[in-house]
């Protein structure tokens, strides 16, 4: 993992560009190693995976939205949401990235509830 968080800050860092994606890529491969060393022994679990209906496709998926609607509009208008410092003033709250957030509060309405006896 502190492979992944390393590789993570290169990538973000303006410094870093050259051993980002090396090593972020060596962090994803140990920790995935790692999880498939750590799970080879227990071959049977007594809990069985839930079935995904779907309101949680709809969860997941607003999740997804909300990501990939910030970085694109993060590209496209990256003014928007980096708004200057100086003369320092409120900002100015720009319509489609709050629109994007905002669709992140959509599982709080189609979420399946939990069933009794959890």
């Amino acid at each position: 993992l502190i492979g992944v968080c390393l590789g993570t800050y290169g990538l973000l860092a303006d410094q870093g560009g050259g051993f980002g994606v090396p090593v972020l890529a060596l962090g994803l491969a140990a920790a995935l190693a790692g999880l498939w060393l750590g799970g080879r022994r227990s071959v049977r679990s007594r809990y069985r995976p839930d079935r995904w209906g779907v309101r949680a496709w709809v969860v997941a998926g607003s999740g997804v939205a909300v990501a990939a609607l910030l970085v694109r509009l993060g590209s496209l208008a990256p003014e928007q949401l980096d708004p200057p410092t100086v003369p320092l003033a409120a900002p100015e709250l720009p319509l489609w990235p709050a629109a994007a957030v905002l669709l992140g509060l959509v599982p709080a309405f189609v979420a399946p509830r939990p069933s009794e006896g959890t």
